[in-house]
């Protein structure tokens, strides 16, 4: 008897921890759908600051009444170059052999010193950093001319942790930053121009995804890790499940196998991780709109970052914006897209990058039709809306 009551003693203490765990797992479930569609409102929030919308216009200086951009010439010494970066050189022919550009300089709205500002990150390994550019630009009298409009173009200012966005000259009276480190808390509609960052060896070559291929990946990323970016890139290997989820780092230099490999990757991935590295913003943005794969860009809550060309494409349609803070609960909030809307967002992606960056030329001239609506004396309106 004694016995009996000690099994269903033992017996009734079991049910009651399993109820316990039952409840508690219930609780947790609960605690996370919550927490989930909390921040499921949250990412949605911020598209709505994903397009910018500058109703302020500028004015061409003395009464010119058309849009134009000229680049000035080295008076004193015409041979010397000071153009560092294939890039830069790049952007240059594209201007000139463009209907805004005019050889006169009294006649331009907008100056371009061909002086090479891409790179102003001293850390740079790539070579294109372009020293006394204060004593170079003086070569240029526009520049110093308080009655100029000066384009200037910039990828890389600063690197991890502070991502130093100062550049490390000083700036014209009047001037347009086309820049890639641009957030919504040091914008400036008549002053900033946002701009995509790209490898100077980057490959525009058409997409082979034009249509949609099946897709069996979830979620991936594949990239360095960066010993000295200790943040939430390094998090990432805590989603991989090697099934739907696929997160690979690379600590060499990449290889072709492993380009061709990255490639295979995003052709088969509907959502593709687009985080910051050693620049605040990603070269990876292109990358995945190329090849139809939805970016999935993280950030902090305090820097939301404006994608490139904002002023003219609505980025909530084709990204998602996603909070570091909430990283655990990004694969539940992608599997509540719908297919549908999935399928919509990676047309978008593949869209977006033949109109408008499918190679450095389409991504110049994209700019200036930017720059053109945005003065007064503007002869046409660009205000494309996907």
């Amino acid at each position: 008897m004694i016995r009996t009551l000690l099994i269903f003693s033992n017996i009734s203490q079991r049910l009651t921890f399993l109820l316990f765990i039952c409840i508690l797992i219930c609780l947790v479930q609960i605690a996370l759908i919550f927490q989930l569609f909390s921040h499921h409102d949250k990412v949605h929030s911020s598209s709505r600051f994903m397009k910018l919308n500058c109703k302020q216009k500028l004015l061409c200086p003395n009464n010119i009444t058309r849009f134009s951009i000229h680049i000035d010439k080295n008076i004193q010494y015409p041979n010397i170059s000071y153009i560092r970066s294939s890039v830069f050189a790049i952007i240059l022919d594209t201007i000139r052999n463009s209907s805004y550009y005019t050889n006169d300089s009294t006649s331009a709205c907008i100056h371009i010193a061909p002086v090479d500002t891409i790179d102003r990150d001293r850390r740079s390994k790539n070579g294109d950093y372009l020293y006394f550019i204060e004593q170079r630009l003086k070569f240029f009298p526009e520049w110093s001319d308080p009655n100029k409009i000066h384009l200037i173009f910039n990828h890389y200012t600063g690197t991890w942790p502070s991502y130093h966005r100062t550049l490390d000259f000083n700036l014209p009276s009047h001037y347009i930053l086309a820049s890639t480190s641009l957030t919504y808390s040091n914008y400036n509609c008549l002053s900033h121009l946002t701009f995509p960052l790209f490898h100077s060896n980057y490959s525009f070559s058409s997409s082979s995804s034009s249509s949609l291929p099946s897709r069996s990946i979830l979620l991936s990323f594949k990239g360095k890790s960066y010993e000295d970016v200790q943040h939430h890139r390094t998090f990432f290997r805590h989603l991989n499940n090697n099934h739907d989820i696929i997160i690979k780092y690379t600590d060499h230099t990449n290889t072709s196998d492993d380009k061709n490999e990255y490639i295979q990757l995003l052709q088969q991935s509907h959502f593709c991780l687009v985080p910051s590295g050693r620049r605040l913003y990603s070269y990876r943005l292109l990358e995945t709109l190329q090849y139809g794969c939805i970016p999935v860009i993280t950030t902090n809550d305090d820097e939301l970052i404006i994608l490139p060309f904002s002023e003219i494409i609505d980025w909530s349609k084709s990204v998602i914006i996603y909070s570091n803070s909430s990283l655990s609960l990004l694969p539940y909030y992608l599997k509540m897209i719908s297919k549908t809307q999935r399928n919509d967002m990676q047309k978008q992606c593949l869209t977006i990058w033949l109109e408008y960056f499918s190679s450095i030329q389409r991504i110049v001239l994209t700019a200036l039709h930017i720059l053109n609506d945005r003065f007064i004396s503007s002869f046409s309106s660009l205000s494309i809306q996907y």
